[in-house]
């Protein structure tokens, strides 16, 4: 059983397709003062706990202070975090570490910097990437990435490029999804002004299927490009590496990518009978 909290709130960034920041007042800030925050955690029961707040690296001398007033607590926790803090400041990954951190969640959507200059990411660059994942392992935690396809600047070798890049970094765990245009956003009004909205069946989505037409591949080629991708990264073979790659992390991080990849290895064998 995992507990939950957040320190945070919002986020100041504009990536046009986020559903958190788009909402009204989404985009604003909060910070709680981290003596409550502290003293929420000492009263949650669980040993392990998720971090729900957007990302913890919007702020870092405030979650460096965090970090500080958590050592001790004897808590193991996940959170959220941007690229190109992660990257650049290993004072904050190394506190992260001390104070119970065993993975770090990083929304690295795309290894195309054209892409996600024209969707507003501007935490993330590519070639920070590689440091970011170095200082999360050099310090033993795992690192979890989401990635998303259908952007206008894919092409159908966006699959083949992305499934490279994952190996070549030596990512523990992978999300890979469809890009969503949830109404509200800047991404969706876009699309629908575009006529590129195939349906509002977000149920849809949930299964699998894209709800939008993307610019440079059909909407099938999209979700069995995403599909291919997620059952070879998730292939027995590769899995087992990342599994023994994991036993350098220590116990906790270990068991988070044991657990990660064994679900999603499962999840990919579904998805493959399902194409037979």
């Amino acid at each position: 059983m995992t507990g939950a909290l957040e320190a945070t709130r919002g986020c100041p960034y504009h990536c046009e397709f986020c559903p958190e920041t788009n909402i009204p007042g989404g985009n604003i800030f909060y910070k709680r003062p981290i003596s409550e925050v502290v003293e929420e955690i000492k009263k949650i029961p669980q040993k392990t706990l998720m971090f729900y707040d957007t990302s913890l690296t919007i702020d870092p001398a405030y979650t460096k202070e965090l970090f500080q007033g958590m050592k001790g607590l004897r808590k193991r926790f996940f959170c959220n975090g941007n690229a190109d803090v992660l990257a650049r400041d290993e004072d904050l990954v190394r506190l992260s570490k001390e104070a119970g951190c065993v993975a770090w969640l990083i929304g690295f959507e795309s290894f195309s910097q054209d892409t996600l200059d024209s969707v507003g990411k501007k935490t993330n660059k590519v070639t920070e990437y590689a440091r970011a994942i170095h200082n999360i392992h050099t310090h033993h935690m795992a690192v979890i990435g989401d990635f998303m396809f259908g952007f206008d600047a894919d092409t159908v070798t966006v699959f083949e490029q992305t499934r490279k890049a994952v190996k070549e970094l030596n990512i523990d765990v992978a999300d890979f999804s469809i890009l969503t245009p949830f109404p509200g956003t800047p991404l969706f009004i876009k699309l629908e002004s575009q006529n590129r909205i195939l349906t509002k069946d977000w149920t849809l989505f949930n299964m699998g299927h894209a709800v939008f037409r993307p610019l440079h591949m059909t909407s099938v080629e999209l979700e069995y490009g995403v599909r291919g991708v997620y059952t070879e990264f998730y292939g027995k073979a590769y899995t087992l590496r990342r599994i023994t790659r994991g036993v350098r992390l220590g116990l906790y991080p270990f068991f988070v990518i044991v657990a990660r990849n064994v679900i999603a290895m499962m999840g990919g064998r579904r998805l493959a009978k399902k194409e037979k």
